[in-house]
């Protein structure tokens, strides 16, 4: 039985039974478990996740200030896992107890700040030019300026940015949605009538006046 801590913690590791104890990741675990802000410990299946899915040692540090490129890394990686369970588990080929979302985003960090940053913004980074591919460092990213201006990388400026950015195109879908409203306007009569019992009301007055104004002029002709 493998114990665990208080929810939203790094489960405690310990002895390996079963199909998880042929891995023996407990060198990968050793190598990201000094000089960081806490000891990483991992449960048997985390370990087995780390072996099945070689997860690089770098992207299990625990870093006091961590950098922004290498946190979306880690929010990267977790989705390839998260997928290759899922495939593991259509093809019947994953034999283990089934993981959580949360047994494998604290592989790489703590729950809370996965699902209270990376996964909040990381997203979403696409509206802003260029943010996106800064974050994935690849050969040609935009420099921090282009992608920052005069912003320092940080989630509250990430937080910042995409308030901007979506605030726009929130006004965008206003306006619109009033356009639309207006539209009816144009339309010809016979299509407001149709649309609205307020045009049927106004064409069945129109003829009831009609009606009126023949009644007098059939009077007169009896009357000739």
């Amino acid at each position: 039985m493998n114990p665990k801590s208080s929810a939203g913690s790094i489960y405690t590791k310990s002895s390996r039974s079963g199909s998880a104890a042929s891995f023996a990741a407990s060198d990968t675990v050793e190598a990201v478990t000094s000089g960081f802000k806490s000891a990483v410990k991992l449960d048997s299946l985390q370990e087995t996740l780390v072996k099945i899915f070689a997860i690089s040692a770098h992207l299990m540090q625990r870093e006091k200030v961590a950098d922004l490129r290498v946190t979306y890394a880690k929010y990267m990686d977790i989705q390839r896992v998260i997928e290759g369970v899922s495939k593991m588990e259509l093809a019947s080929t994953w034999t283990w107890k089934k993981p959580t979302v949360q047994d494998i985003v604290e592989v790489y960090m703590s729950r809370s700040g996965y699902f209270n940053r990376s996964h909040k913004f990381f997203p979403r980074a696409h509206i802003i030019p260029g943010m996106e591919a800064w974050l994935e460092n690849k050969d040609g990213a935009p420099t921090e300026a282009e992608a920052w201006g005069d912003n320092k990388p940080s989630f509250k400026n990430l937080s910042d940015m995409l308030d901007l950015y979506e605030s726009p195109s929130k006004k965008k879908v206003t306006k619109g949605k009033k356009k639309k409203q207006v539209e009816p306007s144009f339309h010809s009569e016979e299509e407001v009538v149709k649309g609205k019992g307020k045009g049927k009301a106004k064409a069945k007055k129109a003829g009831g006046g009609s009606r009126k104004k023949a009644g007098p002029r059939k009077s007169r002709q009896n009357d000739d």
